[in-house]
């Protein structure tokens, strides 16, 4: 299967985005809601341990990798669309001295690049939302899990249409333009074949984003150069954004959710 013209611009475009410095100024390190306090939660949910081989997709720099590998001791594969990202990822592992624990490669998440049954678990973080073709990249994640192996996704939900000020970069920067209602992830892991699906609303950590994004958008001029802000269009003058994203996350219109998974043991089911 081949992908079309316009799903292979829309990866380059957001693995592209998320290469940009100003996207890691106002995100931080994680480039994900909720930081290493939530991947922590989310490899409880899934019960990573020392000796689970864990993928994580659409692993950006790897901040959540090395967490595993650090907090967990398990050893952790990040794939990203982004080879710029990968190969960050792999300097920033190897100056952490986990470069033993975790190694990174650049890959599709619709055309994972790994044999059936490699891993005991699957992450992704505040990702699914990106990808063209979410059911493509779930039966993928199902494919190199083992029998028995368990998915952890983190990701934005749905509760309300996209206010259209929200339909630009500010809503790429908080992953919500492509997101889903928290019955459409849990019908496309079903879909996918995968039992067993539990949801945690921890919406919480939206709030927190909100918080850090204002906070640095005041600042912005201090790091980032006007020439950088112009291939970005939409960080200049941003404040009406921020105030229309603000209230879709206080009035509920967008959450954010972990969703656990598992693999059934007979891989016909």
């Amino acid at each position: 299967m081949t992908d079309s013209a316009q799903d292979v611009s829309v990866k380059s475009c957001c693995a592209g985005f998320y290469e940009l410095p100003v996207v890691s100024m106002l995100l931080g390190d994680n480039l994900h809601p909720g930081g290493p306090a939530l991947t922590r939660k989310l490899a409880a949910a899934t019960t990573v341990g020392r000796k689970t081989e864990v993928l994580d997709v659409a692993c950006g720099r790897g901040a959540s990798d090395r967490v595993l590998a650090a907090h967990c001791g398990c050893q952790v594969v990040g794939v990203d669309y982004s080879s710029v990202n990968a190969a960050r990822a792999r300097q920033l592992t190897q100056d952490a001295g986990l470069d033993d624990r975790a190694r990174f490669v650049a890959g599709d998440a619709e055309q994972l690049p790994f044999r059936d049954g490699s891993f005991d678990v699957v992450i992704s973080e505040c990702a699914l939302c990106t990808f063209p073709d979410l059911e493509r990249s779930l039966v993928e994640v199902r494919r190199v899990l083992r029998p028995g192996g368990r998915v952890g996704i983190s990701d934005v939900v749905l509760n309300a249409p996209v206010p259209e000020p929200l339909q630009d970069v500010i809503g790429h920067v908080l992953c919500i333009t492509g997101a889903r209602s928290t019955d459409g992830y849990r019908q496309g892991l079903q879909a996918a074949g995968f039992t067993t699906v539990r949801t945690r609303d921890v919406s919480y950590v939206l709030t927190e984003m909100m918080d850090r994004i204002e906070r640095r958008m005041d600042r912005l001029d201090d790091f980032v150069d006007a020439d950088q802000l112009g291939d970005v269009p939409g960080l200049r003058n941003a404040g009406p954004r921020l105030a229309a994203a603000r209230e879709f996350v206080t009035s509920g219109g967008v959450g954010y959710a972990l969703f656990t998974a598992r693999n059934p043991r007979d891989r016909t089911s």
